[in-house]
């Protein structure tokens, strides 16, 4: 996903349908990769495939949330009540799931489960975007799980008829010190609801996300060689080539887990610092190393920031901080000797830690 800093401004408002217009019915895709189940498990994909089902069937039913803009509200209604649904997996999924995610249907989907084994977390997506039939497509990952009113408002923002591709928000919930520290110190910025859209200059996530499908049909996210990073910021360098912008939701957002334990940080940690690396080079590289590393400093110095400064609005409490600024000193640290392995080891680097 694209990790770099970003400068947000005002969106400009586009042309809108007219009043009282009849809009073609339009067919719903929703693609979910089943890669992040390796790590973050089978019940959080169902949990978040459960709660966007609830919602698409509070969609269907009219019952919209009161804050959604008047004019979404026509377009919402031109959705076919019954959405493609495509569950995309590099693995064999197991015949109990295979039967409850069949069992969508009830919600309003038709369900097909698409498996090429050993494709990974952007060509899984790509695959879906590829098989996808829908004139509007969701990307939504298997392991962030969507807040209330969250379909209403990234779906609904395409009723203005300049927009092609909106992003929601991802954020950590501060449940625990370990979800606390990475609320505060990761990449995802903190939870700050606003209203309407704003464009992000650099930075936005794939895994939450909508376009009208001549957006992003039939190419999908671009090839980023042995990495398993990096694709966002590419897509958006070739959207805003055609003068499609990714506009970000300030309504929509998605709660994404923090690492499950030490384990789980160590090895998105490498392959973080590791993807950072292959920004520049896929070999050895000075210039590619102390980019890496450099990057590990800078976002250590941010998330230690974060927590002197904003802790407590997360219930960090004093006596916790200093556990916390050690969690992320030990994520970032891992992440600078990613980059360091992958200068002195590339093939072993780029073969392991494919998260």
């Amino acid at each position: 996903m694209a990790e770099t800093d970003s400068l947000t401004v005002a969106a400009e408002p586009g042309p809108k349908p007219q009043s009282g217009a009849t809009l073609a019915t339009q067919q719903l895709t929703v693609v979910m990769e089943w890669a992040n189940t390796r790590l973050n498990g089978i019940y959080r994909a169902r949990e978040v495939l459960t709660e966007f089902g609830r919602q698409w069937q509070l969609l269907q039913a009219r019952e919209y949330p009161d804050d959604l803009a008047p004019e979404a509200r026509p377009f919402l209604e031109s959705l076919a009540p019954r959405a493609e649904l495509l569950i995309v997996s590099g693995v064999a999924i197991d015949g109990e799931t295979t039967e409850w995610i069949h069992a969508q249907r009830q919600a309003g989907f038709d369900v097909s489960i698409l498996i090429e084994e050993g494709l990974e977390y952007y060509p899984l997506k790509n695959k879906g975007i590829r098989a996808s039939t829908g004139d509007i497509l969701v990307c939504i990952d298997s392991d962030v799980l969507p807040d209330p009113g969250w379909i209403f408002h990234l779906l609904g923002a395409l009723a203005d008829e300049a927009v092609e591709a909106v992003a929601g928000q991802p954020y950590i919930r501060p449940e625990s010190l370990f979800s606390r520290a990475f609320a505060l110190g990761w990449t995802y910025d903190r939870k700050r609801p606003g209203t309407g859209l704003t464009r992000k200059g650099k930075k936005f996530y794939a895994n939450n996300i909508v376009f009208r499908a001549g957006a992003i049909r039939p190419g999908g996210f671009p090839d980023i060689g042995k990495a398993t990073r990096g694709a966002s910021t590419k897509l958006r360098v070739a959207l805003a080539r055609r003068k499609i912008v990714i506009w970000m939701s300030n309504t929509a957002f998605v709660a994404h887990p923090a690492p499950l334990n030490f384990a789980h940080l160590v090895e998105r940690a490498l392959a973080h610092g590791r993807d950072k690396y292959a920004r520049h080079s896929e070999g050895r590289s000075w210039r590619a190393l102390s980019y890496s590393v450099g990057a590990a400093m800078r976002r250590l110095r941010r998330g230690c920031r974060a927590c002197i400064r904003e802790g407590r609005s997360l219930g960090l409490t004093p006596l916790a901080q200093p556990a916390a600024l050690a969690i992320i000193a030990c994520y970032y640290s891992f992440f600078a000797l990613g980059g360091l392995y992958t200068y002195l080891h590339p093939a072993g680097s780029f073969r392991r830690f494919r998260v």
